[in-house]
């Protein structure tokens, strides 16, 4: 069926109501606006006509065409119908490109590759064909685009009426950017894409990657964009025909939440990678741009006394850290020495009548200390604190004390701890018969309050305790028939005793 829209010339009302659906070819869709370019009364009859085509298809439900709804003005609607066309921003699709309509897809293809994760086309549709992320014959709700970032981990947020400044911030932090478009108003054909947005309404039906803004020219910003359907292409458009494609979404933009590591923005012309943003973009200075995201509320703006504040207490704190620290390296520690006896060898009745202790660390010379009965501990002086914590050799030795061979950590206080020497611990020998020179078994032997008697063949050993050795011990020897023996040696567990009993 056909309609007469003016003169002769007719068009079909089912070319048109596939072309408000965007389902014409590229040669139908120039038929038709190069039809409605050449009559001066036909884009009105065509805008009416295409309005009752549009109640038609809501009314019966026919369609869910958001480029139809849009050609209805808020009077022309009832409440219910103004709810409806209320939500056409989340309906708003992602189909671009082929009869596939995967724009959206391969934008988020390109960005993953460039945080090192690579995704084939196919796998990454199945994956939102099965959550629901992608229609077919429809494309991507622009709802969802995204999504697949965050599936493999790639953080991102999503925003609408977002702005240029916007942009900026996101780009200048090396996040990567997704945006939705109207195509026609970055083609090249102004006058058709004119009638596009008359006919069939102002609306995103695709997605692009901005790769970057160039500042070189103030007086002219551009914008950098790679094509998900050719990337290979890449173009820059005047920031005047960006905002208006990028007007048709919504201002929609998906933005990384972290900066891309394979990606070093070569599009960014004119940017100040070392100060780490652009420091102006037309007339608008970045810090201008940053009070006014705080202002929206879109990032948040510290307060500059707040901050000056910290970073002073901040260089007052590392100052007086590096203050201290610097008089501790540069003043000397004093090392004592203390001397303890051991609590479990302790024999008070006897200390070192005198020793020698040596101390050496590090390349300095040996130093030597003479102790003497009444010394309980030594000091070495001066020692460059740089020592501390490291190790040092001592060697004490004393009569009548084991000698002590140790490495100890230098620190302000070091114990000590002596131990007697056990060589004073047993006595022992053999006892004969001074007439025959055989041995005598049975010998009663008393070393303080210490007993015991010789064996079968002589012999005998008394070990003394802790607490009852000395350089000297008195022994007495008795056996009926013998007189009574009395001797004094000094201990040694090398050299035994030999005691001779001479027979009554």
């Amino acid at each position: 069926m056909s309609k007469k829209i003016s003169g002769n010339r007719h068009i079909s009302e089912e070319l048109l109501a596939r072309y408000l659906e965007n389902k014409v070819s590229e040669e139908e869709r120039k038929e038709v606006l190069n039809y409605i370019s050449s009559n001066e009364t036909s884009l009105e009859e065509m805008v009416t006509l295409s309005k009752e085509i549009a109640y038609l298809e809501i009314e019966t439900q026919k369609s869910e065409s958001i480029y139809s709804r849009s050609l209805l003005s808020k009077e022309d609607l009832d409440d219910d119908l103004k709810n409806q066309i209320a939500g056409q921003g989340k309906q708003s699709m992602a189909a671009y490109g082929s009869e596939s309509k995967t724009c959206a897809i391969d934008a988020q293809r390109i960005i993953l590759q460039d945080y090192g994760i690579n995704v084939s086309n196919s796998e990454l549709l199945s994956i939102a064909k099965s959550n629901g992320w992608f229609i077919d014959r429809l494309g991507s709700p622009l709802d969802f685009v995204g999504e697949l970032l965050n599936y493999f981990n790639v953080k991102s947020v999503q925003m609408r009426n977002a702005n240029i400044y916007h942009l900026i911030h996101e780009l200048s932090q090396g996040h990567r950017i997704i945006v939705g478009v109207d195509s026609k108003d970055l083609s090249k054909n102004e006058a058709l894409k004119d009638y596009d947005d008359v006919l069939k309404g102002e609306e995103a039906d695709h997605v692009l990657v901005v790769a970057g803004i160039d500042t070189t020219n103030p007086e002219n910003v551009q914008i950098t964009l790679t094509d998900p359907t050719n990337s290979d292409f890449q173009k820059s458009f005047p920031a005047k025909q960006f905002l208006q494609a990028w007007e048709d979404s919504g201002y929609f933009m998906v933005a990384t939440t972290h900066p891309a590591p394979l990606t070093l923005n070569p599009e960014m012309q004119n940017f100040d990678y070392k100060r780490g943003y652009i420091q102006k973009i037309a007339d608008i200075t970045y810090d201008e741009i940053i009070k006014r995201l705080a202002i929206e509320g879109y990032i948040q703006q510290k307060n500059n006394w707040l901050k000056n504040l910290l970073i002073a207490i901040i260089i007052f704190l590392i100052l007086c850290i590096s203050v201290f620290y610097l008089w501790r390296f540069f003043t000397p520690i004093n090392m004592r020495i203390s001397l303890l006896e051991d609590k479990n060898y302790k024999i008070p009745s006897m200390l070192f009548e005198k020793g020698v202790l040596s101390l050496s660390y590090a390349n300095m010379q040996e130093e030597k200390y003479n102790l003497s009965s009444d010394t309980k501990s030594i000091v070495s002086n001066d020692i460059n604190y740089k020592y501390k914590n490291e190790k040092a050799h001592i060697v004490f030795s004393a009569k009548g004390y084991q000698t002590i061979d140790t490495v100890i950590k230098i620190n302000k206080t070091i114990n000590l701890p002596l131990r007697r020497d056990n060589s004073l611990s047993i006595v022992f020998g053999h006892i004969i018969d001074a007439s025959t020179n055989k041995p005598i078994e049975g010998v009663s032997l008393f070393l303080q309050d210490i007993s015991t008697k010789s064996g079968a063949l002589g012999k005998f050993e008394i070990d003394i305790p802790f607490n009852k050795q000395f350089p000297s011990q008195r022994l007495i020897a008795q056996k009926k028939g013998y007189q009574r023996w009395v001797g004094t040696y000094q201990p040694s567990q090398t050299n035994p005793w030999e005691i001779v009993l001479i027979p009554e």
